[in-house]
């Protein structure tokens, strides 16, 4: 595990930087921090002191700002390492200084509750907040209970959280990445939502996964028809869409059809379509964009509503993959999906199987797909991927099934007042992600640039 330790700043007018005399490094020519790079001298302490300790000039020459910090040190070749700085890149900034993500403010702010322990500055910033002249970022930092903006270079690593697929579409945004990427060799970790038909056709071959995924194909009325006389149960869902907007759920009894869904005003519809060509009619006016059809699932239900479970992955920094969380949507009354947009709750799952055994066998079914799901899907992938956010069905004979994988996965299950305290561990597995994604640039600069920015 790496180790961190807390930056001191001394008063004078030299430029040099102590490290930890345990520490065993060579003869130190320049610092490093961000994308800023210092001639400087570096020796280690005279003491056993565990601290990085720089004097005042040096630190301005660096941009280190007035917060308490703790951050790791990497050398190679003669040059020290000082980080990392995580940029968490992101949109739609208010201009409020108080509130300056809007309500994302409050989610984005978590990451600062462990990033001494971990030993990071984390930085949120916009497309806007970049000097590329200068070679830095103007972003914000939450200390004290409240926003401040500071001026550090730019970012070691990126961690990306657009807030939609529109914004993430920009030119402006996709050529940042692009010379982010290319011209300084930022690592970039959850770059892009995932498309649900493009995960499901590059997971369907592997044998190892297959068994969690509902048949999936694009929208077409033949493709209906046929899904609709193979399963009669279906969802019609956006390929590219979020948070359970744009969802029918489809069902035949006894040669009718019955449609689930949520109109423009928020409300919970059933309607009825006397036949398929009715059907096919009822959808070509409704569905905008390109649609995908899923295999509908039987799902157990709690108190006659149906559920179905949200389960939070985060890689460590050795490459393992860890369940973070694991929550059960729960669905309001009349809808087709457990979403909370139309009506859902969310509880635990001690809530939902209170008998012990039970619960231990239900836990280890969805355990060990969402591990193996993440693992293929990191294998499957272009770029670096260091959480999912899984929804999972369990069916009444209690088979597994994934439907859906988010790159970008929402924070509302934290909600929960038995929860929350799994955000700031899923907050922590990031920021330690990013640790090692900055140690492995430094040390493998020609792998990183190969796997995550050629690719």
């Amino acid at each position: 595990m790496f180790k961190s330790y807390p930056i001191e700043i001394m008063n004078s007018n030299e430029l040099i930087l102590y490290y930890p005399s345990e520490l065993k490094f060579s003869d130190i020519q320049t610092i490093t921090f961000g994308s800023l790079t210092v001639s400087c001298k570096a020796v280690p302490q005279k003491e056993h002191t565990k601290t990085i300790t720089m004097t005042k000039s040096l630190a301005n020459h660096l941009h280190i700002p007035d917060l308490p910090l703790r951050l790791h040190l990497f050398e190679k070749e003669g040059s020290l390492f000082i980080g990392p700085i995580v940029g968490i890149f992101t949109a739609g900034f208010t201009g409020f200084p108080g509130n300056p993500m809007g309500s994302r403010s409050y989610s984005l702010s978590k990451f600062f509750l462990t990033f001494e322990q971990v030993g990071v500055l984390p930085v949120v910033f916009g497309i806007q907040h970049i000097d590329w002249e200068q070679g830095f970022v103007t972003g914000y930092v939450y200390h004290k209970n409240k926003w401040k903006q500071i001026e550090v270079p730019l970012p070691n690593v990126i961690y990306d959280r657009l807030p939609n697929r529109a914004v993430e579409n920009l030119q402006n945004i996709q050529s940042l990445k692009t010379r982010l990427q290319e011209e300084y060799a930022i690592p970039w970790f959850n770059p892009g939502f995932f498309n649900k038909l493009d995960i499901y056709n590059r997971l369907v071959n592997e044998s190892a996964v297959n068994k969690y995924l509902p048949k999936t194909v694009p929208f077409e009325e033949k493709s209906l028809k046929d899904m609709l006389f193979e399963f009669g149960f279906l969802y019609v869902k956006p390929d590219h869409g979020s948070s359970g907007k744009g969802i029918y759920q489809i069902q035949t009894v006894d040669d009718e059809i019955f449609v689930r869904f949520r109109d423009n005003a928020g409300n919970n519809r059933l309607i009825k379509c006397a036949n398929i060509t009715k059907l096919c009619n009822f959808l070509q006016e409704h569905l905008t964009g390109p649609y995908i059809i899923q295999q509908g699932i039987k799902l157990f239900r709690v108190d006659q509503h149906i559920a179905d479970f949200r389960i939070h992955t985060n890689k460590l920094p050795n490459g393992k993959w860890v369940v973070t969380t694991i929550g059960c949507k729960v669905a309001g009354t009349g809808s087709p999906t457990p979403h909370l947009l139309a009506g859902g709750q969310i509880k635990t799952i001690e809530e939902i199987f209170p008998d012990h055994e039970e619960r231990k066998t239900k836990t280890k079914k969805l355990v060990e797909a969402a591990l193996t799901l993440s693992k293929y899907i990191e294998k499957n992938i272009n770029g670096i991927v260091a959480e999912i956010g899984f929804d999972f069905g369990v069916d009444k004979s209690g088979q597994v099934w994934m439907f859906e994988a988010n790159a970008k996965p929402g924070r509302s299950i934290f909600n929960h007042p038995q929860l929350s305290k799994y955000e700031r561990l899923s907050n922590k597995y990031l920021l330690l992600h990013a640790v090692k994604l900055m140690e492995q640039v430094i040390t493998n600069p020609e792998k990183i640039f190969h796997e995550f920015v050629l690719q």
